[in-house]
């Protein structure tokens, strides 16, 4: 892998003390909330279905309940990332955390498959608030490998987040498809948290600053293969429990088996952090997209609930790569007048991809499998793509 010489810029804006581990924490936290703003109520998915068997077009739009708020955040957070460098991270913060809550739980009360959408659009706009704001914070705090590292510590927290939730999640779908949505309520307790954070930078404070050029192109592919990457990662939480269930599985192992995927991708951005700024992001990126094309044809060939594990399992490996890197090369060719913006437009293609995953990657419900046939296969064509790039193109150069 080609190796990146190391920043000597401080490990925080302006030579600033480094964050403090409650600010560490706050930002990690948050993180965390972005996983949960579909894939908590993904076991529950088969239940919703049966509930609402009687409305027309109920097998499509239950699965758009879990992905509509991708579609919410790819449309809104470019607004939020005009508000977070206008007015800096934190309103922003408060306000998208206290609409996470009204809109995540209102599923407990609904009594249309209409009404459940509109709930998950508001959840959507509060997310794209939250992951925008909270993005731009993390780069005004941080920069060179200190920032990469915080980012792949981030990607594996909210992973970790995802290995505890989606269980619970599991667990709660058993109860009745509607308990899930209750988690959605941490939210309220994270706030406090927030309240003390720094503002964060806003247009006032860095319009007087020099801006180099921006790189549109390297930041459009950027966007272009997170949009691509998350079409085919995100086929498990939204068409995995129905393969899950095709299979045999309760709602509660559907959502142990989300779970330890998503534990598997926590621990390899974990254990990635160690390393994070040694080798170039795109290369390792490509790395990803290849055990992600491994995993799903593990996973496609699966004729029981045992023999998908493996797959999961090289799918999280992959998981854990991607995105951290994928970040990291976009900080360091963002501006800093223009990152809340930047930001925001990651988040777009990220949730836009949540969004187009199953219309994309749909699979009859008789073979259920033959999604994760076409993610593979798209998977491995990017991840080639990628990799001859990395080796082709212009090497990286962290940010000061």
């Amino acid at each position: 892998m080609t190796r990146v010489a190391p920043a000597s810029a401080p490990s925080s804006v302006s030579g600033a003390a480094p964050p403090d581990f409650a600010t560490r924490l706050t930002l990690l936290l948050l993180a965390a909330l972005t996983i949960m703003s579909g894939a908590t109520i993904a076991p529950a998915l088969p239940a919703m279905q049966a509930h609402f068997a009687d409305q027309p077009n109920a097998e499509l739009l239950v699965k758009l309940a879990l992905t509509i708020v991708g579609l919410a955040i790819a449309l809104s957070a470019p607004l939020s990332g005009v508000l977070a460098d206008r007015f800096g991270r934190r309103p922003i913060l408060i306000g998208s955390l206290l609409l996470y809550a009204l809109g995540g739980a209102s599923g407990l009360i609904v009594s249309s498959l209409g009404a459940l959408l509109v709930g998950r659009v508001i959840l959507g706009l509060s997310v794209a608030g939250t992951m925008t704001a909270g993005g731009a914070l993390v780069n005004d705090l941080f920069t060179g490998p200190a920032r990469g590292k915080f980012l792949s510590q981030q990607a594996a927290f909210t992973s970790f987040g995802g290995a505890v939730l989606l269980p619970l999640g599991g667990l709660l779908a058993g109860v009745g498809w509607r308990a899930p949505f209750a988690i959605y309520f941490i939210s309220l307790l994270i706030l406090p948290l927030v309240l003390r954070l720094p503002k964060g930078r806003h247009v006032a404070e860095i319009s007087h600053e020099p801006e180099g050029k921006t790189a549109w192109g390297a930041i459009g592919l950027v966007y272009a293969l997170a949009l691509a990457y998350m079409v085919i990662f995100y086929l498990m939480p939204a068409q995995g429990p129905f393969l899950m269930k095709f299979l045999g599985a309760s709602p509660a192992a559907t959502g142990l088996l989300l779970g330890a995927f998503t534990l598997t991708a926590a621990i390899t951005s974990l254990t990635y952090s160690r390393f994070s700024g040694r080798f170039d992001a795109r290369t390792v990126a490509a790395l990803g997209f290849g055990l992600v094309a491994g995993g799903w044809a593990i996973v496609s060939q699966g004729q029981n609930i045992t023999s998908v594990i493996p797959g999961l399992i090289v799918a999280g490996l992959g998981g854990g790569l991607v995105l951290p890197n994928l970040y990291t090369w976009l900080a360091d060719i963002t501006p800093s007048a223009w990152r809340g913006r930047i930001v925001a437009g990651m988040s777009s293609a990220v949730f836009l991809g949540q969004f187009l995953s199953p219309l994309l990657l749909s699979a009859p419900a008789d073979h259920p499998a033959n999604g994760f046939v076409w993610g593979a296969g798209a998977a491995l064509v990017v991840g080639a793509a990628l990799l001859a790039f990395s080796f082709t193109g212009r090497p990286m150069r962290a940010a000061p």
